[in-house]
């Protein structure tokens, strides 16, 4: 399944969710690549401690091959990563028309079914609304819009939506750092949003220490598997990957 994770703004902690999910279910014995499409602001790389010769971008400006911008940070689980460096431009920019952007981006994903047999590929898109995150909206079967109950992450979201509807994918909606004291609140009111919108609520991850205290310098999963945040995080995986 190809599965986009989307935000309005940054900081919404999407990049950290993506990652701790993709170990996890690389952990459960699947076969997953996490593409970092956020060519303005990488940051994927950085939580898998990824050092890298090649990235997405180098492959989208045909400088290297498929190959070379695959890594395996884990010798116990099928995990890859396929990280980008920081590019003034959008992926459709590098091309003269969205539809050379969106065969490039399918050659990847045929590489990584036929080639390593890959379950599930996550896409760690930019934030904001832009053609390089609409690109890949397209292209996933489902796009999982990451928000916080800030009024203008909800605004956003409501666009976010919206757009995925139009493009024909099914969305998903995810609230990151809820207060732990109204989480039975606030989920009734994110559930009456969702409704609204007729998008799929996965879920609500409440603000956990255990998470901030890593900094984005390290995967909770892989450190701290019993605390709050990954057994909601298991949780929501699961409905995830419901059909």
């Amino acid at each position: 399944m190809l599965l986009s994770f989307h935000s309005y703004k940054g900081g919404t902690g999407k990049t950290t969710f993506v990652s701790n999910l993709g170990v996890h279910l690389a952990q459960q014995g699947q076969k997953i690549c996490i593409i970092d499409t956020d060519v303005n602001g990488p940051g994927l790389h950085s939580l898998f401690d990824v050092h890298f010769s090649a990235t997405l971008v180098d492959f989208l400006q045909d400088e290297c091959k498929i190959t070379e911008i695959i890594y395996k940070p884990y010798k116990n689980m099928d995990l890859y990563i396929i990280p980008s460096k920081a590019c003034e431009e959008d992926i459709t920019s590098m091309f003269n028309s969205p539809g050379e952007a969106k065969d490039k981006m399918l050659e990847i994903i045929k590489f990584l079914k036929r080639q390593l047999q890959v379950d599930h590929v996550l896409f760690d898109c930019s934030p904001g609304i832009n053609k390089s995150s609409l690109l890949t909206m397209n292209i996933a079967d489902r796009a999982t819009i990451v928000s916080t109950i800030d009024i203008q992450d909800i605004r956003g979201t409501y666009i976010l939506s919206n757009m995925s509807s139009k493009l024909g994918t099914k969305s998903n909606l995810l609230f990151n750092r809820t207060p732990r004291d109204k989480s039975d609140e606030i989920y009734a009111i994110v559930a009456e949003f969702s409704k609204k919108l007729g998008a799929s609520l996965l879920g609500s991850l409440t603000f956990d220490d255990t998470v901030a205290r890593t900094w984005s310098r390290k995967l909770v999963v892989l450190e701290e598997k019993d605390c709050d945040y990954c057994q909601q995080l298991r949780t929501i995986a699961t409905r995830l990957l419901v059909p």
